[in-house]
């Protein structure tokens, strides 16, 4: 479980905005840009080309 400190600060590598944690999945979500950041040994894998494309359900 990531850190709130952490998530307060933590943004997109992508488009800087702002990042939702989906504590299920372990993944951090930008729904500007599309993209999930997945989260191992709760470390945030925040490298653009590691991210993989969610689809909108809102």
């Amino acid at each position: 479980m990531l850190d709130n400190r952490l998530l307060e600060i933590i943004a997109c590598p992508k488009c800087k905005g702002d990042l939702e944690y989906d504590r299920k999945n372990e993944k951090l979500l930008c729904h500007k840009c599309l993209l999930a950041y997945r989260i191992e040994d709760d470390i945030p894998i925040m490298l653009i080309e590691e991210a993989e494309p969610i689809t909108e359900h809102r």
